[in-house]
């Protein structure tokens, strides 16, 4: 069985930026949770959609979490920055 971490990594791999899992009530995910389905989408999301929208994209994707974005820095990133910004940070 695929475990949390590991779709975290190939999704981070992906998309160009660091993500942290949270639990509907806020609470960080337990990583060693087996059995998630893989991640749909073989393309990073278009840089010019949002965060929140990105978030929106993960949540469809598995309902039963949410999660906050990170750029480089380690700082979450707010719903309204753009992709392009967040994965930009990393190139730094």
């Amino acid at each position: 069985m695929t475990t949390l971490a590991t779709r975290v990594r190939v999704l981070s791999d992906l998309e160009g930026f660091d993500i942290e899992v949270l639990n509907k009530d806020g609470s960080i995910a337990d990583l060693k949770t087996n059995g998630l389905p893989a991640y749909p989408y073989e393309k990073k999301a278009k840089s010019s959609i949002n965060v929140a929208d990105w978030k929106s994209r993960f949540h469809k994707t598995y309902p039963s979490y949410t999660c906050e974005v990170f750029d480089a820095n380690g700082n979450i990133a707010h719903g309204n920055t753009k992709l392009e910004k967040v994965r930009e940070s990393y190139e730094e």
